[in-house]
């Protein structure tokens, strides 16, 4: 569960800083605001080790939906459900606000700059946002975002506090994809647990 919940601060990563809102953070804060949907395709390798993959899909009010090999995590805004599909078991959860700020992209692309030191560089060619954790309690030392033209991340490397490195990688980035609120609402398979915390 760790894992997914650190996918959340995958979406802004970025490394070292001396302005509080360099002129690409706002570029891209402003990019993000334009969208009202957005889908996404993502691996990770930790330590060099590729470790999952997977398909994001978020929608304006905390509707979050995120599909893993053995995991969906899915959320409409009001409930949440937590499906495993090796255990052939679902959590259903009242939606917290708490859980949202570590799933949602939009916790973190206009709330955790201000906790952290932000600055721009480029790297290839490519334009790169930076954020170094101003304190000990967040679960990263630094994450370093790197951007295409369009300015949509192609790729995150995340600096843990005890050193772990984590590569994301963003492909097949879909903007605005027509979505209804149902798609956020989990259909329970028949067969499975369910373990009902409302």
């Amino acid at each position: 569960m760790k894992k997914v919940l650190f996918l959340g601060f995958i979406f802004i990563g970025i490394i070292f800083a001396q302005s509080k809102e360099p002129a690409l953070l706002k570029s891209l804060q402003n990019k993000f605001s334009s969208f009202n949907s957005f889908s996404v395709d993502f691996s990770q390798e930790t330590n060099g080790k590729a470790t999952l993959s997977g398909k994001l899909v978020y929608k304006k009010d905390n509707m979050i939906r995120l599909e893993l090999k053995n995991l969906i995590i899915s959320s409409d805004g009001e409930t949440t459900w937590n499906f495993n599909k090796k255990d052939k078991k679902v959590i259903v959860s009242i939606y917290q606000p708490e859980d949202a700020a570590m799933l949602s992209p939009e916790k973190f692309i206009f709330d955790f700059p201000k906790k952290s030191a932000v600055s721009e560089s480029s790297e290839n060619g490519k334009r790169v946002l930076i954020f170094s954790a101003l304190k000990n309690d967040n679960q990263f030392k630094q994450a370093k975002v790197i951007l295409s033209g369009e300015m949509l991340p192609e790729q995150i490397v995340v600096t843990g506090n005890d050193g772990t490195l984590r590569i994301f990688h963003f492909t097949d980035f879909k903007e605005n994809p027509p979505l209804e609120k149902d798609f956020f609402t989990f259909k329970i398979p028949q067969g499975v647990k369910v373990i009902d915390l409302r």
